[in-house]
């Protein structure tokens, strides 16, 4: 994410203590996590409009303005919370349960806006359909490097949808793999491969077949740490998009297979 400090990089371990007075408390980091991430969706869903960083951080000052903290109180507060993981994952929890209040209320008032939480069966042009973890640590004692996903059709879906399978590396020395992959009612189906260095932004697309139905969207992440790295696989999304022009280019590269 843009502008989402990449705090996961401190957790550098787990430690038990009460919460000092400098660290901004539980609440008022949750709600303000929660803002920094729907400025972080419309960056990413605008990126032509946002390509300068000093708009970027135009943003990210204006928000930390409006919960009056300054950026040393969220660098400090964050460096402690990645040292504390109970007291992190409650307040990851609580950031949660606030965007999805405000996704429930602009439902509620007849909105289509972006989700920003994982789900699977979402309404609108473009949506992240991301259904498992955000962020992944990658050491050498995980009990696997794959990361792997499925989607089965539901009423949302539609032929031709495009699909977007993104992350960032924070500290990895080794390349990535996104693999990315739809099956079709015929049994037929087709897929995308992309394999680069981790570190930094990294992404796949698949374009669906319009003149056909998807059963269900599929696909892996693949990270092999180096030997002693410590390293992180962050903002991990998967954008459903449609209408696009140039999903007939984006189409001729994408390899065909038959069940």
């Amino acid at each position: 994410m843009r502008l989402l400090l990449p705090f996961l990089a401190l957790l550098l371990g787990v430690a038990c203590s009460s919460t000092p007075g400098y660290v901004i408390p539980e609440k008022k980091m949750a709600a303000l996590m929660a803002d920094i991430y729907i400025g972080d969706a419309v960056v990413e869903g605008s990126p032509r409009e946002w390509r300068q960083d000093s708009l970027r951080q135009v943003l990210l000052h204006s928000i930390y303005s409006r919960h009056g903290v300054t950026a040393e109180d969220v660098d400090s507060s964050l460096s402690w919370y990645g040292h504390n993981m109970q007291a992190y994952m409650d307040m990851c929890k609580l950031t949660e349960e606030i965007l999805q209040k405000r996704i429930d209320e602009e439902e509620r008032q007849g909105a289509r806006g972006e989700r920003v939480v994982s789900s699977v069966s979402v309404d609108g042009d473009s949506v992240d359909v991301w259904p498992g973890i955000r962020s992944r640590r990658n050491i050498g004692l995980a009990p696997s490097d794959y990361t792997t996903f499925a989607l089965q059709s539901d009423r949302n879906w539609d032929r031709g949808d495009r699909y977007t399978l993104s992350l960032k590396g924070l500290m990895t020395r080794m390349p990535v793999t996104l693999f990315l992959a739809v099956e079709y009612n015929d049994g037929s189906g087709e897929s995308r491969t992309y394999v680069g260095p981790a570190e930094e932004l990294n992404r796949v697309t698949l374009v669906l077949d319009s003149a056909r139905n998807a059963s269900s969207v599929y696909g892996a992440i693949k990270y092999v740490p180096a030997p002693g790295e410590v390293s992180y696989l962050d903002s991990i999304s998967l954008y459903r998009t449609r209408m696009r022009s140039d999903n007939r280019s984006l189409r001729q590269g994408q390899v065909s297979f038959k069940n």
